[in-house]
């Protein structure tokens, strides 16, 4: 309305004299005649007027809600934009599981901008969400898995404020709490249990009562299997052969049995069963089941690599006879090399 005030003025003044023409005709004065032509221009005068009036009322309108408009959607994109510079500011601030000095000052100044652009309501909530980051927040459990149920419940708390102060006039709902157990099961760490079998039926044991494997690759991938009765069969039958056939070729060979047994999610997992050769008491080789799910005879270099002299699947296990040959032949070099290494040094 301001911006047409000058407008206003002279539409009123002209529509005050047609008005004025108008009452004068109709009084029928003998001494006031008014010609017809007159008359006719007076009435599309005032038609005129009358039309200009409403269009500037309409373009009044008009163009306040077109103001409003804008004014509007510049709050709102200044709004979104401090809101998700404060939850930027909180996350990065808790991000190392604990607040610095530094931390807190930040979350104060971040705070403080937030509170010019909300209601005083508002500004409680977020501040009672804030006070919930105590010592406690960030203790872990056993596993060293941080309490994620206390970082969701406050990320809920601040998005549901900054959700009403954004569309509080749109039918606003506040989302409920959420839960990613799935989080909790990758973040849990293995609990470890070191087991010592005394011999080699004791290591079958284990294997029968728990026969799921699980073991870490060198690139970190995590694998896992699990093994059936022919297949800790088949093994059995693999020691056996491996044990009688280095036996004929010296004397001094021992074995040790070790495994470990990891409680992941209430869940039993074993490593790897592998049993370790050694000669006059120093290691050289291992056997065993392999991460591929083989059976796997192996000696181990002076760079602590593996060298495979011998594998098999497990449903191949009754041609097992076939790598005598092989394995004889390999750990006879092996134990020559090392007769010679050692004369070297002595």
């Amino acid at each position: 309305m301001k911006r047409y005030k000058k407008y206003w003025f002279y539409l009123l003044l002209a529509f005050s004299i047609s008005l004025t023409v108008l009452i004068l005709n109709d009084l029928n004065s003998p001494f006031i005649q008014i010609p017809k032509i007159v008359q006719d221009i007076n009435s599309g005068v005032i038609g005129a007027i009358l039309t200009t009036i409403i269009t500037l009322i309409l373009l009044s309108n008009q163009t306040e809600s077109q103001e409003n408009l804008t004014k509007s959607s510049v709050v709102y994109e200044e709004k979104l934009k401090i809101f998700n510079s404060f939850l930027e500011t909180i996350g990065k601030c808790l991000e190392d599981g604990n607040l610095s000095a530094q931390e807190t000052q930040k979350i104060i100044h971040s705070f403080s901008i937030l509170r010019i652009h909300i209601s005083a309501e508002s500004s409680m909530k977020i501040e009672k969400a804030i006070a919930s980051i105590d010592t406690t927040f960030f203790y872990v459990d056993e596993n060293n898995v941080p309490n994620l149920n206390r970082y969701i419940h406050l990320y809920t708390e601040l998005t549901n404020v900054f959700r009403f102060e954004l569309y509080a006039d749109q039918n606003y709902t506040s989302f409920p709490s959420f839960e990613f157990k799935n989080f909790s099961e990758i973040l849990f760490r293995k609990r470890t249990m070191r087991l010592t079998p005394s011999n080699f039926n004791e290591l079958v044991s284990f294997l029968r009562t728990n026969p799921k494997i699980i073991h870490t690759l060198k690139n970190q991938n995590t694998i896992t299997y699990k093994l059936n009765n022919e297949q800790i069969d088949s093994f059995v039958v693999f020691h056996d052969f491996i044990v009688q056939t280095i036996q004929t070729i010296a004397e001094g060979f021992s074995y040790k049995y070790e495994i470990r047994k990891y409680i992941i999610n209430n869940e039993n997992y074993l490593s790897i069963p592998w049993i370790e050769v050694c000669y006059n008491n120093d290691y050289f080789a291992h056997f065993g089941i392999a991460e591929t799910k083989r059976l796997f005879f192996g000696a181990t270099n002076s760079d602590s690599k593996t060298k495979q002299i011998a594998s098999i699947e497990f449903y191949e296990i009754e041609l097992i006879s076939n790598l005598k040959s092989q394995i004889e032949k390999e750990v006879q070099l092996i134990l020559a090399q090392k007769s010679k290494e050692k004369k070297a040094l002595d």
